[in-house]
């Protein structure tokens, strides 16, 4: 892991991310990009007699960016390279472009606890960025603290169809940068009545992660949610990843707008790797 992208609007829970971030790349000796974009009025867009000072916003909010940065580093005693970027644009194109730009390797991301309402009508922009991007997307919930990763819950439904896939190489990549131990969670939905036993053993005989040790489970549920963080809780996992599909014809209970549920609802970091 070379280079983190983390996106603020200093808010507490962007902050927060941010500071995750810091402890993650000091760890791993990583670059951070702080990205902060001062959004484009519709309005202004469209109308050409209304032209907003955006280069004084720009100054002004580089100017708090380098006093963040100074925090970070006193807080953290942290050397690596930091890079600032304050831009005028629209937010989830210019995080997306940022990421191709600069080949991240990890975009960062807080996510508030926002309401029934909001996350149903309005969702989130990490969540938005994390549907954009074929950047792996690490969701960190509001009030979630840096620890040491050293469980992973891979939450998936059809080990065999990840079999040869670039999800499969930077699952990879991740659980061997932390040394951690990949727990792989199958939700079976109840009336599926599924045959635990052989889907084991059926488990145990797919090679999908060749260099690396992990265990299989299989739980009925039919809510994705509370299913998962039990087992999150019962296992002391300290990250989640979870492939969000972009179809949902093989189970109700993954596809992306469960990626998204999860999200919201997670006590632990969210890792959203793209197949």
């Amino acid at each position: 892991m070379e280079t983190i992208l983390i996106p603020t609007d200093f808010s507490e829970v962007s902050k927060n991310a941010i500071e995750y971030g810091i402890q993650l790349a000091k760890e791993k000796n990583a670059k951070v990009i702080l990205l902060h974009v001062v959004q484009i009025p519709v309005f202004a867009a469209e109308d050409p007699f209304f032209m907003p000072p955006f280069d004084e916003i720009e100054k002004s909010k580089t100017t708090i960016m380098k006093q963040l940065e100074g925090e970070l580093r006193a807080k953290y005693s942290f050397t690596n390279p930091i890079e600032i970027i304050t831009k005028t644009s629209f937010l989830i194109s210019e995080i997306t472009q940022t990421a191709a730009k600069n080949n991240i390797d990890l975009i960062i991301m807080g996510i508030d606890d926002v309401g029934l309402i909001s996350e149903l009508l309005l969702g989130s922009i990490s969540v938005e960025v994390l549907q954009k991007t074929t950047c792996p997307t690490l969701i960190v919930p509001k009030g979630a603290k840096y620890r040491p990763i050293n469980n992973i819950v891979l939450a998936c439904n059809d080990l065999e169809e990840m079999k040869d896939t670039i999800a499969v190489l930077q699952i990879t990549k991740f659980v061997e940068l932390f040394n951690s131990n990949l727990i792989v969670l199958n939700v079976v939905e109840s009336f599926e009545k599924p045959d635990f036993e052989k889907a084991l053993f059926d488990a145990k005989n797919i090679s999908i992660f060749e260099n690396i040790d992990y265990s299989v489970h299989f739980i009925a549920g039919d809510n994705l949610v509370n299913t998962v963080n039990d087992f999150i809780d019962n296992t002391n996992a300290d990250l989640l990843i979870m492939l969000p599909k972009r179809h949902a014809a093989i189970s109700k209970l993954f596809h992306i707008s469960s990626t998204k549920k999860m999200a919201f609802h997670t006590h632990i970091p969210l890792l959203a790797i793209h197949e």
